[in-house]
């Protein structure tokens, strides 16, 4: 093992270093030796190490560590794509502006935007190479509207997909582009008052590789998994056997108190920086509706009436700003606390404490008025009562245990419409740690929902509603049929081509449902009127071909699993560039909200290094939901494996129900939507991959019973 262990290092360096720079044979030849001797060195001191520990366990126990890891270095491969030795191809381009019009048209102009690579940034404007009449107007954007035809030529290398950008208007004619000799015709007509940016995905044809290049590919990605297989089994193995740490517990009440402060602190700065908040057009859409009392259900209703609850006290967004920050940073203290009282180390705790501050997706969330804040918090305080009745059996199910989970629960279903996964993994994951109390368990989710129906019917009777058209969950699934071309029946192409024209294939983006809701064609009146029909017809269409929908959830789900950013976008926080390059926190269609610093000095630099963080490079590490995920499920299984429990597991539950739900449904792929995880991981990963001392009493609920199981001086006792 070790020795095909020390080859694969050695291919996976050698390989690599067959791009550049290494082009010269003595590099080569140098990169070789160094492989070599790494794996001798792996060799001989590796394999040994790694016999001592598994040898440690049983012969199924080893298999079934082999088994695991393997499963998750397959799993991070595919989550973390390699594109190393993946051939370059040729990507032409060509828009053909005809001259030709539609009727309705007062003119036949084409605007050509630009393009895009593959993470969202715009390509030089500088590789349009003219045929004709074009202008280059302001911005780099090229446009035909005098005499005859004329083309407009680009071509460029790589593998992945880029995006061409159209301008649709009053004056737009008929235009036509081709990519890999394939030629699409387009009417960019709109009516007046509808322009519209219309954006097309060109793909790269399918690579002809030769067989020697599919045998280096197929080596190298061999070699990557056994190396990547190998590492997490060295650090299962040596998180594992760490004893539990042996420092005196601190004082809870007083970590409960200064836990929270570098939070606090860091939103706060964050809050006068960019006074009074961070304002998409969905928060300044539920501001209007709080401040009017006529309110839209697609933002919840609870949550709307909250913001007007705080308006009472002060209308200002930044009022809704403070209450998140001070409900994040109570959060932050008591986990802290139920993490001291799990025996965590003060070192652990102090990291907790400084990277819940330190993390720019809590900065930028505290300060910006989006429902997803209080719900994640209050999917956090679920998961902390959860963990406490997992790892101290002390933990009395009281009155107030109970209410405070009800009540937390029916928040959670109130402030999001889809908070009832996390909701229902909450009470199942109580259900498992005492199951001699699943009748209590039963009868508080039962009063959850009773809580949450009965409030949501005394808001929807004191405030006028505008119903919220649940049929826009399927808007994606519906343009992945139609861009893939299922056949269609007379009457269901009249209902869709109703709901938005099919000539452009529905503006389909696989990843998000934005770019056909809001390119300025969809009919939101029509998806009102056929809202009870859309669902039958989606069942219709996938009868008839299911891949489209297959092919859907694993694009727009992409966000939740993959590591890296390829084609698919990252929404972040609201951030708006200008043309002359300003920046902006509230949605620049905003007349009555402006921003006023209060740290000038610190707003652009701020703002600055967050969106250098949504780039590419640093985006999987900092915002994309994948990492806290699958942080949070190792960090688990480490804890579980370490103190031989599974009660610990109960903890993640309410997260993979809530991921698992939001994969089926996610409409675009938005940070928000997975904030949770984000929470979830920050405040039990650094705890469970460092140890704790599982030593609590018998709860006072149940008769004493013996240990189920002790490792070292590591003893979890059952509750019944």
């Amino acid at each position: 093992m070790s020795m095909l262990l020390a080859l694969s290092t050695a291919g996976v360096l050698t390989l690599g270093a067959w791009a550049p720079p290494f082009q010269s044979l003595g590099s080569r030849l140098l990169l070789v030796l160094g492989c070599l001797t790494l794996g001798a060195v792996l060799y001989r001191f590796l394999l040994p190490w790694l016999h001592r520990q598994l040898t440690r366990y049983s012969s199924a126990q080893q298999r079934t560590w082999l088994g695991v890891v393997t499963l998750v270095a397959v799993i991070l491969m595919v989550a973390a794509p390699l594109h190393v030795m993946m051939p370059a191809e040729r990507l032409p381009v060509t828009v053909h502006a005809t001259g030709e019009r539609n009727p309705r048209s007062q003119g036949s102009e084409v605007w050509v935007l630009g393009l895009l690579d593959a993470y969202g940034d715009p390509l030089p404007p500088d590789g349009w190479r003219p045929e004709g009449n074009w202008e280059r107007r302001a911005g780099g954007a090229w446009v035909s509207h005098l005499g005859p035809p004329a083309r407009l030529h680009w071509e460029g290398g790589g593998h992945k997909p880029r995006v061409l950008q159209l301008l649709t208007h009053g004056f737009s004619g008929i235009a036509e582009y081709t990519v890999n000799g394939r030629t699409e015709r387009l009417d960019l007509y709109a009516p007046p008052g509808t322009d519209a940016r219309r954006d097309l995905v060109l793909h790269h044809p399918a690579s002809a590789s030769t067989p020697t290049a599919w045998i280096r590919i197929t080596v190298t990605l061999a070699a990557h998994a056994l190396v990547l297989g190998t590492l997490l089994l060295m650090m299962g193995l040596w998180l594992t056997s760490r004893p539990p740490p042996s420092n005196t517990p601190l004082s809870r009440p007083w970590v409960g108190l200064l836990a929270p402060m570098p939070t606090v602190v860091v939103a706060g700065i964050w809050l006068l920086a960019v006074y009074p908040g961070m304002l998409s057009p969905d928060s300044t859409s539920q501001w209007r509706d709080a401040l009017s009392g006529n309110m839209d259900d697609a933002h919840p209703l609870f949550h709307t009436t909250s913001i007007r609850f705080l308006q009472k006290l002060w209308e200002s967004p930044a009022m809704v700003a403070l209450a998140q920050i001070a409900g994040l940073g109570a959060l932050v203290g008591w986990g802290c606390a139920s993490l001291a009282r799990a025996g965590v180390s003060r070192g652990i705790i102090a990291l907790t404490a400084t990277v819940f501050a330190l993390a720019p997706v809590n900065g930028t969330m505290a300060v910006t008025l989006w429902k997803d804040v209080p719900f994640s918090l209050c999917i956090l305080a679920l998961c902390i009562w959860v963990f406490r009745s997992a790892t101290d059996t002390r933990t009395r199910w009281d009155v107030p245990f109970w209410v405070s989970l009800v009540v937390l629960g029916a928040m959670a279903m109130l402030f999001r419409h889809n908070g009832l996964p996390a909701v229902v993994g909450t009470f199942l994951a109580l259900g498992l740690l005492r199951r001699e109390r699943y009748k209590a368990v039963a009868l508080a989710l039962v009063a959850t929902f009773v809580v949450a129906s009965g409030t949501r019917w005394v808001l929807s009777q004191t405030y006028t509603i505008k119903p919220f058209a649940k049929g826009m969950t399927l808007v994606g699934f519906l343009g992945a049929h139609v861009a893939a071309g299922t056949p269609l029946e007379p009457g269901e192409r009249a209902l869709l081509e109703e709901l938005h024209p099919l000539d452009d294939k529905w503006n389909y983006r696989c990843f998000s449902n934005v770019f056909t809701i809001w390119d300025g064609r969809f009919d939101m009146d029509a998806l009102m009127r056929h809202n009870e029909a859309l669902l039958p017809l989606l069942v219709r269409l996938t009868q008839r071909d299911a891949a489209p929908v297959l092919s859907h959830v694993l694009c727009s789900s992409s966000v939740l699993w993959k590591l890296s950013q390829g084609s698919d976008h990252l929404n972040g926080p609201p951030i708006w560039v200008g043309p002359d390059g300003a920046l902006g926190t509230i949605e620049p269609e905003e007349r009555h909200l402006r921003t006023t610093s209060h740290l000038p000095a610190l707003r652009e630099p701020l703002l600055r290094w967050t969106l250098r963080t949504l780039r590419s490079d640093l985006a999987w590490l900092l915002w994309r939901p994948a990492l806290p995920l699958y942080l949070l499920l190792l960090a688990c299984a480490v804890a579980c494996i370490r103190h031989r429990t599974w009660r610990l597991a109960t903890v993640a539950l309410p997260i993979v129900l809530h991921t698992a739900a939001l994969a089926a449904l996610i409409p675009s792929p938005d940070v928000r939507y997975q904030y949770p995880v984000f929470l979830v991981a920050l405040m039990f990963v650094p705890a469970w991959l460092a140890g704790m001392r599982l030593d609590a009493a018998p709860s006072a609920e149940a008769p004493r019973r013996a240990p189920s199981v002790a490792h070292d001086t590591s003893t979890l006792r059952s509750a019944g």
